[in-house]
């Protein structure tokens, strides 16, 4: 990822050290819980960047996931900044939401702003079932600093 300048803006340090994380897990992984949380085994999946001096971050999140019958299998994700606390609660409205037994990739982005810079955002994936046993085969999230 590069950095984009205005016309006749000065270079500095600021400026080239904007920042992107990205983190991707392919381990088949279950839950069985109806509650937003961490699948079965793996822990917690999440990434960080460094808040840029916009206060914006662009947070991309992708899952492949599927159900053991006709209910839905539902990833969501939690922001956290390191001083300012929860920026972003996780939520069926803006989930990812697959129901049936077909294995299908979705994903969404979403524009954080007023973020404190300097700060280090949290962001973490969650998932959840409304009944069966939701399965994530593959899952993602990137953080971009926008300028």
């Amino acid at each position: 990822m590069g950095t984009h300048r205005r016309a006749a803006q000065r270079l500095t340090a600021a400026i080239e050290t904007y920042l992107a994380s990205q983190v991707e897990d392919t381990t088949s992984r279950t839950t069985t819980a109806t509650g937003y949380g961490n699948l079965a085994t793996g822990g917690a999946f999440s990434t960080t960047v460094v808040v840029p001096a916009s206060g914006w971050v662009r947070v991309d999140i992708r899952a492949t996931q599927r159900n053991s019958a006709a209910n839905n299998t539902i990833t969501s994700w939690r922001a956290v900044g390191s001083s300012t606390g929860t920026k972003y609660t996780e939520n069926d409205t803006a989930a990812l939401i697959i129901a049936g037994t077909n294995n299908f990739p979705v994903g969404l982005s979403y524009l954080l702003t007023g973020l404190v810079p300097g700060e280090t955002l949290t962001v973490t994936m969650l998932h959840r079932v409304n009944a069966g046993t939701g399965t994530v085969d593959y899952r993602q999230i990137v953080l971009t600093g926008l300028p």
